[in-house]
């Protein structure tokens, strides 16, 4: 009886061990697959297409030319990693709109009806850009067009080493003048750098070498009008980057509305950098941006070689009273360095009709926070919350609330605050006066994760060699005047 006991311990051991063994590797498989999840919503656009808007776009160097359905935008999905699957939910209807697998640079387009709340889950990271209006891809218009956005880096966030992205739409009637809407690539060296970037395909690159706080600018091919020309560079909408020093890249162009990642990470932080372009000269537009504080602080805003363009001081009574600065800059082309001595959020854009803040241009942009991190904002027309996870989330100082994972909660326009003890993502969109031009890349929890030192050489001025040109020439002078007085003296005896 002993024996037969003893033998179904053994047993019971060895079976116990298997079990907590295959739960081990089946728990190390559960994350290998982890999900990634991106949150959007399509505002309702002012003019939709009365027919089926034809377009085209370049990939491999061939055209490629499909329908948009009336009253849909659209969403390009790109592949950082070979074998990507990819979901786009409707979290409103709990549906499934939209499956595949995608590639290393391969881009996937997908049809997004207006109004919805939608969701991607991949089963890696992936570079997602929601964009439509019919100005934005109808280069026929009147207006120029185009979006302003920052592109993900590949390590997360919006700094980093490696880029590969869809570039924004940026096109407009005088394609002959680049300066009438801007660039949709907008290279900005946080530090020293080698940089190169190439279309996907490899057959068309370009290199060089930035300072701290060196810019490089260019058009790249992205999506236009049937029949319509670019003039952008590349054989492809999909590019890649590299760069030997931290970089932030980005689409700057005209009437945009662009919530700023900090340069060390995230959207709170105490450094910042954006470009602002307003190149057409009418009535009620200007650039502008609004800082929103945390903390009390100085505030200085710098242009690229550090002057010194404004300042502005928040106080305690500030931060209690969730006050704002608003500042116009003027028609023109500004690279803004914001920093400040206490933590703040920054917000650039455009005003389209009059210069008051609640006319930014039509545009939408994503922000988000950490699991505890309080953050605060403008939404010029409205803001929707998103909740990754089932949380507990504070809004405007309320009575904390609980939200399911995959609910939303609409905000009015104005100044809101936001903390939650687990990660939220913030959509936010703005309207001077019509839905027809807006595009933002899509941000994932992990976005918000990320942690960055300001770079030793970022605040290093260029030499000023002039001072060391004039000292020389002061002391050639002498020599020259103490040279003469002795030979005079020498003639004289």
């Amino acid at each position: 009886m002993r024996s037969t006991l003893g033998s179904l311990t053994i047993v019971s051991a060895l079976f116990l061990l298997v079990g907590i063994f295959l739960g081990s590797v089946q728990t190390e498989a559960q994350v290998s697959v982890a999900e990634h999840v991106y949150y959007g919503h399509v505002p309702v656009q002012t003019f939709t297409f009365q027919f089926p808007l034809v377009v085209d776009e370049l990939i491999g160097g061939k055209v490629n030319r499909y329908d948009v359905p009336q009253s849909h935008a659209i969403l390009d999905v790109v592949g950082l990693e070979a074998g990507t699957s990819i979901e786009v939910w409707d979290i409103f209807l709990n549906q499934r709109i939209y499956s595949t697998v995608v590639g290393k640079f391969e881009k996937k387009v997908v049809f997004i009806r207006d109004g919805t709340f939608f969701k991607i889950v991949s089963s890696k990271r992936i570079a997602a850009l929601l964009n439509g209006g019919f100005n934005l891809f109808n280069t026929q218009q009147v207006a120029p067009a185009g979006t302003s956005t920052f592109y993900p880096a590949l390590t997360g966030g919006f700094r980093g080493r490696e880029f590969i992205f869809n570039a924004a739409p940026a096109t407009h009637p005088q394609a002959y003048s680049v300066d009438r809407i801007g660039y949709n690539f907008y290279l900005f060296a946080l530090e020293e750098t080698d940089w190169q970037l190439e279309d996907s395909v490899q057959v068309w690159s370009t290199s060089g070498h930035l300072p701290p706080r060196g810019i490089k600018t260019t058009l790249l091919q992205s999506r236009v009008n049937a029949m319509e020309t670019h003039g952008g560079a590349g054989n492809d909408v999909v590019f890649h980057l590299t760069t030997s020093g931290d970089a932030q890249v980005s689409s700057c162009t005209l009437g945009d509305f662009v919530a700023v990642s900090a340069v060390t990470g995230g959207y709170v932080g105490k450094v910042f950098f954006a470009p602002i372009a307003v190149t057409l000269e009418e009535a009620g537009r200007t650039a502008a941006f609004i800082i929103i504080p945390l903390e009390e602080g100085e505030v200085k805003i710098y242009d690229k070689d550090l002057n010194v363009i404004a300042t502005h001081s928040f106080t305690e009574s500030d931060v209690m009273g969730m006050h704002y600065w608003y500042h116009e800059l003027g028609v023109g082309r500004f690279n803004i360095i914001m920093e400040s001595t206490g933590d703040v959020t920054f917000t650039v854009g455009q005003t389209e009709g009059s210069v008051g803040i609640e006319y930014l241009s039509d545009d939408i942009t994503f922000m988000g926070a950490r699991a505890g991190q309080e953050l605060r904002f403008y939404a010029p027309t409205k803001a929707v919350i998103f909740a990754p996870e089932n949380l507990t989330i504070t809004i405007d100082a309320g009575t904390p609330i609980q939200m399911e994972k995959d609910s939303f909660k609409v905000l009015e326009s104005g100044i809101h605050s936001v903390s939650a003890n687990k990660h939220v993502i913030i959509e936010i969109m703005a309207a001077s006066t019509f839905w027809d031009d807006w595009g933002s890349y899509l941000i994932e929890p992990s976005d918000l994760d990320v942690n960055f030192e300001v770079p030793g050489a970022f605040w290093s001025r260029p030499t000023d060699y002039t001072l060391y040109i004039a000292g020389f020439a002061v002391a050639v002078i002498g020599l020259l005047v103490f040279f003469v007085m002795r030979r005079r003296r020498a003639i004289r005896v």
